[in-house]
């Protein structure tokens, strides 16, 4: 009989970093991880892993990344478009995710852009037009992260939506799971430069796929288990008022109607 044991002991992991991403042109790869190389991140603590998408789309961003979280082997998974190219070197990274685990060691993700409200956005990013874009006051917390340069720390076991498809909002999907899992997720001070501003219409297209998938994600209401009954919604105004004693009252009346007119139907055809 075999019998195993779990311990609160921090798993050891080969690599430090696992640098992931996904290839369309191999020579752009190449450069990309140039960049990485000349500023410390080496292959002796560091893995690099690629979706290959040199021939054809094999994998898309969500399938991907569902790959490169399950195989990966560093403590930190970094997703990094292949069109980047590091300016802040290694030391200055493990700096900053020393600092995060320092002050929030609930932290899941992290990048260098975000959004955090209405009209609200933290970039700390060169873009392709040479525009410099520091911030100060680093780091900050955000709701949504771009895509062009992620770390997930491995250790919170992050996972990405299973029915998504395509090659955007990804960051936006891992952040709202992080918070719903209990994570938080952040915009840190590591520079690089980046040689995209990206494919605004594909994503606008893209944008009401994601919005209908998180809808269905959201509806909840009455909610029954083996021991209790409630209502669960994401306000928390209706949670208090629906769970009211009369309120939860008349909502179970509403619910509890249609279950009985199907069992007199068939009780009596």
């Amino acid at each position: 009989m075999s019998l195993k044991i779990i311990n609160k002991k921090p798993p050891k992991y080969p690599f430090l970093f696992s640098i992931c991403t996904i290839v369309s042109d191999m020579d752009e790869y190449h450069v990309m991880k140039d960049s990485f190389l000349t500023n410390g991140f080496e292959e002796e603590n560091c893995e690099y892993i690629i979706a290959d998408n040199t021939h054809k789309n094999e994998f898309d961003a969500y399938q991907a990344i569902s790959s490169f979280l399950k195989i990966s082997t560093g403590e930190y998974l970094i997703i990094a478009h292949q069109d980047v190219r590091i300016i802040d070197n290694k030391q200055k990274l493990i700096s900053c995710l020393e600092e995060l685990n320092k002050i929030d060691p609930n932290w899941a993700i992290c990048g260098n852009s975000g959004g955090l409200g209405y009209h609200q956005t933290i970039l700390h990013i060169t873009h392709i037009n040479e525009t410099f874009i520091p911030k100060e006051n680093l780091p900050h917390p955000i709701k949504s992260l771009d895509e062009n340069f992620l770390v997930i720390k491995k250790s919170t076991n992050l996972t990405i939506s299973p029915n998504l498809k395509g090659f955007h909002l990804y960051g936006t999907d891992l952040c709202i799971i992080a918070k719903f899992l209990g994570y938080s997720s952040y915009v840190i001070p590591f520079m690089l430069l980046h040689l995209s501003e990206g494919n605004i219409k594909s994503l606008e297209l893209y944008k009401n796929e994601f919005i209908e998938q998180y809808g269905a994600k959201m509806k909840l209401g009455f909610i029954q288990t083996t021991c209790t009954r409630f209502y669960l919604s994401n306000s928390k105004i209706k949670n208090r008022i629906f769970n009211s004693r009369f309120c939860f009252f008349i909502i179970k009346q509403f619910i509890r109607y249609p279950y009985l007119v199907k069992c007199k139907t068939k009780l009596f055809g």
